[in-house]
């Protein structure tokens, strides 16, 4: 990280409120696996559905400070995948286990047609239910989702595929809290919140959330077909400083979508469009939705 300043330690009015919204943590059952999800106002059942998905080995609490700004609109939720966060793990990870979670939240909440918001490898999952099960989202919004147009290697960084370590106290679990990609412009009382959220206590320390056992990034083979297929409305975010996803890839991904929005650029934002220009996804997710 960067130098500190109080400003960066000191979490602001709009942070604190919206991690004060009320907020109820639920499981159900996805093929076996309880997948956790959050649910900020089940009761207002008069709303249409909202479903916030994360990224690679994150979890349901990146969308903590987000979605109280979209509740006025929308009964919003927010799902751990299946071996990420707090939800069970699985004996394999595929596009179609992802969206059996997807699914199952989307039942178990109630909702018609949500909307589907994914980050990062949450979008591609997005994407590929939207494929394979059109009937049941009514949108798409994907916010930095590189996909791979042309077959080719996996995309698996090394990083992605070591074990994880079990570290003696909370506090060295903590330290060794790193985003991938690196990310310096995130606030620091956001990355806490995240990294807070990403620990668990086993029996001889502390380690992180995830499953390990397997990679989650496999080979995608015609991803373009899969892209064609779709027939849900669809709009392309991406952060205009992100070294993931590039304006020409993302135009390129808004070119192989039938009925797509965008790309749709975030000012001064990175890969983790969330940490880093919160309020800015805020501003880009009810102009979209709204």
């Amino acid at each position: 990280m960067t130098h500190e300043t109080a400003s960066d330690l000191l979490p602001p009015d709009w942070f604190t409120h919206a991690l004060a919204a009320p907020c109820e943590s639920r499981y159900v059952d996805a093929g076996g696996a309880a997948i956790h999800y959050l649910s900020w106002n089940q009761h207002d059942t008069h709303k249409p559905g909202l479903v916030l998905a994360h990224g690679f080995r994150a979890h349901a609490r990146w969308w903590s400070f987000i979605a109280p700004f979209l509740t006025e609109r929308f009964r919003v939720v927010a799902l751990d995948f299946g071996g990420m966060g707090d939800s069970g793990n699985r004996t394999e990870y595929t596009h179609e286990n992802y969206s059996r979670d997807l699914l199952a939240v989307i039942a178990d909440a109630g909702f018609d047609r949500p909307a589907v918001v994914g980050h990062s490898f949450g979008g591609r999952q997005v994407l590929h239910m939207c494929a394979a099960h059109p009937e049941y989202v009514g949108r798409a919004i994907i916010v930095d989702s590189y996909f791979q147009l042309h077959d080719g290697e996996p995309r698996i960084r090394a990083q992605e595929l070591r074990p994880k370590k079990i570290y003696p106290t909370y506090e060295a679990a903590r330290a060794r809290f790193r985003l991938i990609p690196p990310e310096n412009r995130a606030a620091q009382y956001i990355v806490n919140y995240i990294a807070e959220h990403s620990i668990k206590r086993v029996d001889d320390g502390y380690t992180w959330k995830f499953d390990d056992t397997k990679p989650r990034l496999t080979v995608h083979h015609n991803v373009s077909g899969m892209l064609a297929r779709i027939v849900t409305p669809v709009s392309i975010v991406y952060g205009d400083a992100s070294a993931i996803v590039s304006h020409e890839h993302a135009a390129e991904i808004v070119a192989h979508i039938p009925n797509c929005r965008g790309p749709i650029a975030i000012p001064e934002s990175h890969h983790h469009v969330m940490l880093d220009q919160p309020l800015s996804l805020v501003a880009t997710l009810r102009a979209l939705l709204y």
